[in-house]
């Protein structure tokens, strides 16, 4: 099963770490709240330890397909 990123808006803070660190990955919304444009722009090892675990508040986790 496949599975990708995902950002849970109402918690995320705006702090730019995921998009910092995956800009391949991740970009803020009209809103200023991390989303995930292309699961595919970076492994699923890079996502987690440069996103998914450096997350402040922990609002990205894996949503399986």
């Amino acid at each position: 099963m496949a599975r990708k990123p995902w950002v849970n808006k109402d918690e995320c803070i705006s702090c730019g770490i995921c998009k910092t660190n995956c800009p391949q990955v991740f970009r803020f919304d009209s809103h200023r709240k991390a989303e995930c444009y292309d699961p595919a722009g970076a492994s699923e090892a890079e996502i987690q330890s440069q996103a998914i675990d450096l997350c402040p508040v922990s609002c990205i986790s894996w949503l399986e397909e």
